[in-house]
């Protein structure tokens, strides 16, 4: 394929005329949405936990599922900028991850709750990790441009 195809046929793709949002303002909207996701997560695991009873395992579920609501909604206007278009596309992604995310923070929350009393710290290390994962993924699958119609 010639430079001249290349370059025309980038013309007409969406991802042309919609330009990707730069990486700084991605990471810097990644970061504050997960500030905020994190503070829904463990405030509601905490408060959940602590203050009411309820058994760790299902606090750190509601809380968990509760934090992945806000993130989705936040991270796909931070990260994408194609309006409604992709929303099937983005969605079925976000939950495969997030199926992921929930199987590693349920087990380790879990697991460190039986071990002694330090859940908290271990959902602070579980967030920890899985923000440099999902930044990654986020950007290069998660919110991706949805392909055209063949």
């Amino acid at each position: 394929m010639s430079d001249l195809e290349a370059s025309s046929r980038a013309a007409d793709s969406p991802s042309a005329s919609m330009p990707r949002p730069r990486l700084q303002r991605q990471l810097f909207w990644y970061l504050v949405v997960g500030g905020l996701t994190v503070v829904v997560d463990i405030g509601l695991l905490a408060l959940l936990h602590e203050s009411f009873g309820v058994p760790l395992g299902v606090a750190t579920t509601v809380a968990f599922c509760t934090a992945v609501v806000v993130n989705f909604l936040l991270n796909r206007t931070a990260m994408s900028s194609w309006g409604s278009r992709g929303l099937t596309q983005h969605a079925l992604r976000y939950g495969a991850l997030v199926v992921f995310n929930y199987v590693i923070t349920l087990a380790v929350v879990t697991t460190a709750g039986h071990v002694g009393d330090r859940y908290l710290v271990a959902k602070v290390a579980v967030v920890a990790a899985s923000t440099l994962w999902n930044f990654l993924l986020y950007r290069h699958w998660v919110f991706t441009p949805p392909r055209p119609p063949s």
